[in-house]
């Protein structure tokens, strides 16, 4: 999946010139945590929940209060405490990689860039909605940790012994556990995994539930 397909393609977004207590309202209403800033429809810089923060307790550090704080406000435009270097992302890149520059650099919103020109933004929200809905928990399931400890041991096995009992499956990938095992997560409709863990277990495999911890009932 691109990160068009997950993008939000209507942003709300400021001008240099935008007062900061237009900022304020925009994001309080709207529930957003950032403010893209264009200049013309080219990205220029972008507005955190963070760098407001920092511009309100400058402004209360000049000791200014009352009919001063809010003048002193007033005066102060999007170009004056916006980030100006902006991380962003192309349209057409994967998801994952969109997820990969948000954790390494530790920020919670990308705007989506095609040139310049702003065209979308994506935010962690938007990717850990895609992943739910890829690990197909949306609906009544049951999660299964198969830990694959044979050199050998394979993906395909696994799932045609899952699949020869019947079980469908929502949902699979696998990972490299924290002890350096590797592990296969299925997700499988259903409440009642007994058949999918019997007939792992009868070709030597060992699977956990995850959703207490253990292996699996049989």
């Amino acid at each position: 999946m691109l990160v068009k397909d997950v993008m939000q393609a209507h942003v709300v977004t400021a001008t240099p010139e935008t007062r900061l207590p237009q900022v304020l309202r925009q994001l309080q209403r709207r529930g957003f945590r950032h403010v893209p800033v264009t200049d013309g429809g080219a990205l220029v810089g972008i507005i955190s929940d963070r760098d407001l923060k920092q511009a309100m307790a400058s402004l209360a550090a000049s000791g200014a209060s009352g009919a001063a704080f809010d003048r002193a406000q007033e005066r102060l435009t999007a170009a004056e405490i916006m980030t100006r270097t902006v991380a962003t992302i192309g349209p057409m890149f994967p998801v994952e990689e969109a997820a990969r520059v948000m954790v390494t650099q530790k920020i919670s919103a990308l705007p989506v860039t095609d040139g310049d020109r702003l065209v979308g933004i994506v935010t962690e929200t938007d990717v850990l909605q895609l992943f739910v809905r890829a690990m197909g928990v949306l609906e009544p399931s049951s999660r299964l940790d198969v830990i694959l400890r044979a050199p050998a041991a394979g993906l395909g096995e696994v799932v045609r012994l899952v699949e020869e009992t019947g079980t469908r499956i929502s949902s699979v990938m696998t990972l490299q556990s924290r002890v350096g095992e590797r592990e296969v997560v299925l997700r499988i409709p259903t409440i009642n995994p007994g058949p999918a863990v019997k007939a792992l277990e009868a070709k030597g495999y060992v699977v956990r539930d995850a959703d207490r911890g253990a292996p699996a009932p049989s």
